[in-house]
Formats: structure tokens, C-alpha cells, sequence
């Protein structure tokens, strides 16, 4: 671990003891009860369903002779490095690449098409962002404890949402940077760089499929919102769906701004506790929607990444003998 990623980690880790110390531990414990083993796997099934979701967006820009399944393999093992190991949220997109590259792709364009996913994947969350900012307008502005905060909250929710759908929209433009991503994340793309900018702009010229895949995505950020509402209801919570929607897009704009800590840690935590009063929630039922969370996230990543690392450890064995 480089020296940066240490120190945006124990930043994390600062932010999360000081969010855990500051509110009352025996009411988060509580609120974590009422869901129950039962409600708990309701949770992982949900959170599983809105993978899946989000996963076809990559599926636009695959050759028609690869399956789903390793499009939902490619966004699970992605999105399971980024919530466990010590890496960013960058880190994971090499893991979808090198599935995909062990499913049959070339290097090229498996990088390619992951590389255009993300962008129409940044597009999308910034769309969802102000879909959040708009449902939650009135709230923020009632809200007593934030309404000073209303103008700054709305403008880096705008810079951020505005900034995310300019930069994906500069990169179908032709901006570079996302290829020079690629090439750092993906050493094989490296090795065949024109190759690997050929089939980036090749897919980039499929306007059709581009916005495919970006209403694909938007449709599985409003998923993870409707996983939100399921946690809620699952701890005995009458939130409205669209209120959940709103609550974690806005979270979601929390985590992708700080996407340089690993896994959100600490962000995430102080984001829920922080804007669930906006929406009617306790801060502790926020806190133990994200711990719910976050152990939704290792039951799934676990078992995803031990068996990764099995395929890999054979493969290894097979290419030594």
C-alpha cells in the first residue's frame, strides 16, 4: 500500500471513530436488531438484484457471443475489491478487466469496454445525484439543523452531479484521460496501446449503444435506492421509496467525491447519519443502515473473492505445468 492510499485510509478511519463515538451505540444496536437474520437476507438478496442491475451496463459494449453472467461476474468482483480491500474505487475496475480478459476478451478490448462503462457510469450517478438533490429539495430547506447549509450542500451537489455527466460527455468528445486510466489500470492494454484506443473510440462512436448503457446504469443507481428503502422497511421503517432514492443518492454523491479513500470508509458512515434527519431518520438509524450495509458488502465480497482467487491459483498451476 502506497503512502497516499495509508493516509486517506486512516483518514477514513478517523472519520468513522469519530462518527461512532459520537452518537448512542446502544440505539444503533437496536435499530440492527429489528432486521433480524431473516430481514438481513432479504437485504442481500436486494443489494444482489441491484448488482445485477447496474451490470448491464457493461453488456452494450461486449460482443454479442459473451453471456450476462460474466457481465453480473465482471461488476460483482469490481464493486467487491472496492468495498473490502484496501484499494480505491478505481482499483476494482482492473478486477471486471481481468474478468472479462479470462472470459475470452482480448486485452484491448476488454479494457475498452470496460473503460467506457465507467464513463457512462459516471454520466449516469451524476444524473442520479440530481434526481436526489431535486427529490430532497423541499426537505433540506425545512430541515432546521441544515437549511443554513442548503446553498453550498446544492452547489457541490451540482458541481459534483454537472462535473461527473461534463467529464463522461468530454470523454465520448475525445478527451484522453480515461484512456491514459486505462493504461495504468490495465498493463495488458498498455502493451497493445493503439489497439486498446482503437476499440475505446470504436465504441464511443456507437452513439446508440452508449446511451443504452447510460440508462442502464441510471437504472441501476435507482435500484440501489430502492435496496435502501428495503433495508429500511426491513427494520420496521415506513420511509417512502422515493424518499430512499433521494437519501442515497445523495450518499452516493458523498462517496464518489472521497473516491480516493478506500472503500468510503468513514464517509459513508458520516453521510447516512448526517442526512438521515433531513428525511425523518434518527443519525443512529442512519449509521446502522450503513453498518448493515457494510456487512452486506463482506458476506457478498468474501466468498466472491476467495473464489477468484481460486480460478486464479489454478490457472496459475495450469500455465506452470
Amino acid at each position: 500500500m502506497n503512502l497516499r492510499l495509508l493516509l486517506a485510509l486512516l483518514l477514513g478511519v478517523a472519520v468513522l471513530t469519530a462518527v461512532l463515538v459520537r452518537f448512542d451505540l446502544q440505539a444503533v444496536m437496536a435499530a440492527l436488531s429489528r432486521a433480524g437474520l431473516g430481514g438481513f437476507f432479504l437485504i442481500v438478496i436486494a443489494g444482489l438484484a441491484a448488482e445485477v442491475v447496474l451490470a448491464l451496463g457493461l453488456v452494450p459494449f461486449l460482443p454479442r457471443t459473451v453471456p450476462l453472467r460474466i457481465a453480473i461476474v465482471a461488476r460483482q468482483l469490481r464493486d467487491s475489491a472496492g468495498d473490502i480491500l484496501p484499494i480505491t474505487q478505481l482499483g476494482g475496475i482492473a478486477f471486471a478487466g481481468r474478468a472479462l480478459v479470462l472470459a475470452g476478451l482480448s486485452a484491448p478490448l476488454a479494457s475498452a469496454a470496460v473503460i467506457a462503462d465507467v464513463t457512462t457510469e459516471v454520466f449516469a450517478q451524476g444524473l442520479y445525484v440530481l434526481i436526489g438533490v431535486a427529490a430532497s429539495l423541499s426537505l433540506l430547506h425545512r430541515s432546521v439543523a441544515l437549511s443554513p447549509y442548503v446553498g453550498a450542500m446544492l452547489a457541490g451537489a451540482l458541481f459534483l452531479s454537472l462535473g461527473s455527466m461534463g467529464f463522461a460527455l468530454l470523454q465520448l468528445g475525445g478527451s484522453h484521460w480515461m484512456e491514459r486510466l486505462g493504461e495504468r489500470l490495465f498493463p495488458g492494454a498498455a502493451l497493445h496501446a493503439q489497439a486498446f484506443r482503437s476499440a475505446v473510440h470504436g465504441i464511443y462512436r456507437q452513439r446508440g449503444r452508449v446511451v443504452l448503457s447510460m440508462l442502464l446504469q441510471l437504472a441501476g443507481w435507482m435500484a440501489s435506492g430502492m435496496w435502501l428503502w428495503v433495508m429500511l422497511r426491513v427494520m420496521g421503517l415506513g420511509t417512502g421509496l422515493w424518499t430512499a432514492i433521494a437519501l442515497q443518492a445523495l450518499v452516493e454523491g458523498l462517496r464518489s467525491a472521497t473516491v480516493f479513500i478506500p472503500a468510503a470508509v468513514g464517509v459513508q458512515e458520516a453521510g447516512y447519519a448526517a442526512l438521515a434527519p433531513v428525511f425523518g431518520l434518527t443519525p443512529e438509524i442512519g449509521l446502522a443502515v450503513s453498518l448493515l450495509r457494510r456487512a452486506r458488502d463482506i458476506v457478498v465480497a468474501v466468498p466472491v473473492l476467495l473464489l477468484w482467487q481460486l480460478v486464479e491459483g489454478r490457472r496459475a498451476a495450469r500455465k506452470a505445468s
